[in-house]
């Protein structure tokens, strides 16, 4: 990763930090409602009648967990081994968007940083940068917006990278 690259990447995470602490304490609070759905359910009458039929049951408690695998992960286990999970889910996420960055900038052939700006919206930020490349100058413009949040789906940054 040339030095550029990285001094990019560096100021993104400057400004990611406020956005990834918010999309972290969300999906900690999203995954303790699952899990507490999930104790709620296993409780209740209906599950009681579900258990005759392990596919429904089942099916059941996937779609409140959020899937197959988020109930894997939330059944049985503390809030501080989901939080614990969550924040390496977290961090493996930004890591690899991180790492999707910089090889689009690599791919660019990113040399110099001539200009950055940042604008901030109601539901993430717009970042453009101005730099030199191998083929000239360009325009390197990343978009993020906040998606999901809603009952299944966590909230999570979408981040897009265009080099124009």
């Amino acid at each position: 990763m040339t030095t550029t690259t990285q001094q990019i990447i560096n100021s993104l995470n400057e400004v990611f930090k406020k956005f990834d602490d918010e999309v972290l304490e969300s999906s900690k609070k999203w995954a303790q409602e699952r899990a507490a759905a999930i104790r709620e359910f296993k409780m209740s009458d209906e599950a009681k009648h579900l258990r005759r039929d392990q596919y429904a049951y089942y099916a059941k408690l996937y779609a409140i967990a959020g899937g197959k695998t988020w109930y894997n992960a939330f059944d049985g286990r503390s809030k501080s081994m989901i939080e614990e999970f969550m924040e390496k889910n977290h961090q493996n996420t930004i890591d690899k968007r991180n790492a999707s960055i910089a090889k689009k900038l690599e791919k660019a052939g990113v040399t110099e940083i001539l200009s950055e700006e940042y604008v901030y919206t109601k539901d993430g930020f717009n970042g453009i940068f101005r730099v030199n490349t191998d083929a000239g100058v360009k325009r390197v413009s990343i978009d993020t917006i906040y998606a999901g949040g809603y009952n299944i789906q966590c909230l999570h940054l979408r981040v897009l990278v265009k080099v124009k």
